[in-house]
């Protein structure tokens, strides 16, 4: 850092190259003591951008830093160190009196900064606690160049940033305001709450599901839970595509040594499917559970039914065994008591339904099925779609002599019905067998 004398002496800043926000103090030494005028000016407007140690756009051989539009927070007679500008002044600067005395209070007001850059310099404490100061809470975001995860001045960084309720999002996509920078290969940037929120939403549904387990593990470690769980009934509360992709995601998250995740985030059902417990399958229409039957065909096959009696034999009771193929999760429904999967038929009635049958064998793709959750005015079910036929389970309308239903895979939209196509699961407590007679 230059002397008053060389600074005074030192050229104006470059506003050819940069943006001239018109600060008035941009060429004063620091003035920290007086009752200063503060940006924003209006209390109901924010700083779009303040790039801390920043020195304005520089281009040099090694590449390009800073940027061209923004306040730039350094020392009070820090002249541009690199490039054509090098020795003059630093464009639209708020000073600091030093490196361990960070404190803009009297120029930028607390709160009032959309997004705050670092590049390559030192996060100490002071610098941390500054740059937490100035970033609003409800749609700020921190990006610092250069540091790796771990370091001890990202450390001194979250520690600030946990005031805000401002995490960590690892892989960032940076946006196109800050992208271009050639000098430094690696950004960490921290998000508010919403940010965060609409960037686990967006990797889920676009399938991105390795880096939204890295975003949740990260959160999670984070104490940022509620992100986590805001978002899960978000996607419960999506269309179709959003709910399949949930699904795929908890699969992840599971297989991905983050199952505290499912359990504390996700409602109960998920850790029941993944877990692959024994559960009942429970029709909400009809309020029947699945259950095949005790006869079979020629085939040595079973006709699946919605039984209103039994909730306790091992009929009635269910697994879950999960395949992954092509980036998404389907189920294989497995019945123990008779150790068959289900399927729908090759064949259809004369409205396109297909029956649904137990067999031994499981190597068709119509013994595989997607689970769709969906939340309804608070309250968990699922569809449970045929994978090779695109048919959603459901129970007919007429009833046999026992009172039973079979299922049926249906030839239409399933979300048009908001309880005939719609099944819950809860855990299997059945005591034994009971006798049956169909």
């Amino acid at each position: 850092m230059q002397s008053l004398s060389v600074w005074k002496q030192a050229r104006s800043p470059n506003y050819k190259t940069n943006v001239d926000k018109e600060y008035p103090y941009s060429e004063v030494p620091f003035l920290g003591e007086y009752n200063l005028i503060k940006i924003p000016y209006s209390l109901s407007e924010l700083i779009d951008h303040v790039d801390y140690w920043g020195e304005g756009k520089i281009v040099t051989s090694h590449g390009r830093r800073g940027f061209e539009n923004c306040y730039n927070v350094n020392h009070t007679f820090q002249l541009v160190s690199n490039g054509e500008d090098r020795d003059r002044k630093i464009p639209n600067r708020i000073p600091v009196l030093s490196s361990t005395n960070c404190d803009t209070s009297a120029y930028i007001r607390g709160n009032s900064v959309k997004t705050v850059t670092l590049m390559g310099a030192s996060i100490n404490k002071s610098c941390a606690s500054d740059v937490a100061r100035i970033v609003n809470t409800d749609v700020g975001k921190v990006v610092v160049f250069g540091f790796n995860s771990g370091s001890p001045e990202l450390a001194n960084l979250i520690d600030a940033l946990k005031i805000k309720d401002l995490y960590e999002c690892p892989n960032y996509d940076l946006p196109k305001e800050l992208q271009g920078l050639t000098s430094f290969e690696s950004h960490v940037a921290f998000l508010n709450a919403t940010m965060l929120k609409d960037q686990l939403y967006k990797l889920v549904i676009d399938g991105e599901f390795d880096r939204a387990v890295a975003l949740s593990s990260k959160l999670n470690k984070d104490g940022a839970r509620d992100v986590i769980m805001a978002t899960v009934q978000k996607l419960l509360e999506s269309n179709s595509a959003a709910n399949t992709k949930l699904m795929s995601f908890a699969y992840k998250l599971w297989n991905g040594e983050e199952k505290d995740i499912v359990r504390n985030n996700f409602p109960p059902a998920f850790k029941l499917i993944l877990g692959q417990e024994n559960v009942t399958i429970l029709n909400t229409g009809y309020v029947q559970v699945l259950k095949l039957d005790t006869h079979t065909d020629s085939y040595n096959d079973r006709l699946a039914w919605g039984d209103s009696n039994d909730r306790t034999s091992t009929r009635v009771s269910w697994r879950f065994i999960p395949v992954w193929e092509n980036k998404e999760v389907t189920f294989k429904l497995f019945n123990a008591n008779y150790d068959m999967y289900l399927k729908l038929d090759a064949s259809t009635d004369d409205i396109g339904d297909r029956q649904a049958w137990g067999s031994k064998n499981s190597g068709e793709e119509r013994h595989r099925f997607y689970l769709e959750p969906t939340s309804k005015s608070g309250s968990l079910a699922f569809y449970i779609i045929n994978f090779q036929f695109k048919q959603g389970l459901k129970l007919v309308a007429q009833k046999d002599s026992y009172g039973d239903r079979l299922v049926m895979g249906h030839n239409g939209d399933i979300h048009v019905d908001e309880t005939r196509f719609r099944w819950t699961f809860a855990l299997w407590g059945g005591a034994g067998a009971a006798t049956a007679t169909k």
